[in-house]
């Protein structure tokens, strides 16, 4: 039975709209996105070099991160982004709490490549099947090369079967998008092809799944050294409107391997045209290699004191001024209406009273 219809025409199940509504009632998509394995293996040996331990970091130190880090986002986000190994980690759904809605990431750390990394193909690391029954909803990323047309066909057959598998199984699918890094490319000639390219990616990707995860252009790279300003944030927000205008899904910020500075500037410029963060090593990088890091102990305090401020900041401009989950919606029925309410409670994450 359909409980909503988008405007494209996909209806979505009585199963898949109950999740939604159950962990997000008032319309907050906030996602804490911490399923990037090959980017916590990178941490994870700034980590061990910190703290003097030489050895190279291996999958049980990214479980061990993920699991310490799972238990401080209760009450703090609306849903978390983890990989099937954390997931699978013995205690790890315990350590997240029931609370917060659960979404398994799909897809492997490494595409497959074709003509020399001019193209990346997705491929899946586990099978929807397989997590079904310890997750809530399941997301999936593709690499993509708008020149690159064979791979970017590839990549729209991939998406497409997982999207139906994730139907069948009546969980949301989080659909991510990436502008992939090519040959010699450096980080400002890449940046620089991000507003077209968006755009392009939103048109032919978006429909597949329930929420679309795509970046923005960028204000700065650094690079060699240097700080080189690219785009203004009225850039950010021209792309990210004609992103909005073009997906029938709901779209969601992801942070891009930006320093939490550009993603709090990002957020702030299109927080109006979108239903919420999915953002990890933004709020967190840093604690791996902070002064006060010392230990797992203390990692995981620095974590705590970096992270959870950034998360409650974004968190608020959430509630104030994002669209809700549904507003994409066309048509709702009366039994899915009964499970949402228009209106938010909104409690500032950060303040300071100084009398005025």
């Amino acid at each position: 039975m359909a409980y909503a219809r988008y405007k494209d025409g996909l209806e979505v199940s009585e199963g898949i709209f109950k999740v939604l509504a159950k962990f997000a009632p008032d319309g907050v998509m906030d996602v804490f996105a911490s399923d990037q394995h090959s980017s916590y293996l990178k941490l994870s040996n700034a980590f061990l070099k910190h703290i003097g331990e030489k050895r190279e970091a291996n999958d049980e130190d990214v479980k061990e991160v993920c699991k310490r880090f799972a238990k401080h986002l209760k009450g703090e986000v609306t849903a978390a982004l983890f990989n099937h190994l954390a997931i699978l980690t013995t205690g790890f759904k315990e350590a997240l709490g029931p609370d917060i809605l659960l979404i398994g990431r799909l897809e492997h750390t490494k595409p497959i490549e074709l003509d020399g990394g001019l193209g990346k193909v997705a491929r899946l690391a586990i099978e929807p099947e397989e997590i079904a029954d310890k997750v809530d909803a399941f997301k999936t990323l593709v690499y993509l090369n708008p020149e690159h047309r064979e791979s970017w066909e590839k990549n729209k057959e991939w998406l497409a079967s997982v999207f139906e598998k994730c139907k069948k199984l009546e969980k949301p699918l989080y659909n991510e998008t990436l502008l992939a890094d090519l040959p010699g490319e450096t980080k400002l000639q890449k940046a620089k092809k991000l507003p077209e390219a968006l755009i392009k990616m939103a048109e032919d990707f978006s429909p597949f799944g329930h929420f679309y995860k795509t970046q923005v252009p960028v204000l700065w790279v650094e690079e060699d050294g240097k700080v080189i300003q690219v785009f203004s944030p009225q850039v950010v927000r021209d792309v990210c409107a004609e992103m909005e205008k073009i997906s029938p899904r709901p779209l969601l910020l992801l942070s891009a391997a930006v320093d939490f500075e550009q993603y709090a500037i990002q957020y702030g410029s299109v927080c109006d045209l979108v239903a919420g963060p999915m953002c990890g090593r933004a709020y967190f990088k840093e604690a791996f290699t902070d002064p006060l890091t010392k230990d797992w102990d203390t990692l995981e305090e620095s974590f705590v004191r970096i992270a959870i401020p950034r998360i409650r900041q974004i968190r608020t401009i959430t509630k104030i001024m994002s669209k809700p989950w549904w507003y994409k919606f066309e048509w709702v029925s009366q039994e899915g209406k009964k499970l949402i309410k228009e209106s938010r409670e909104i409690k500032p994450g950060l303040k300071a009273d100084f009398g005025y």
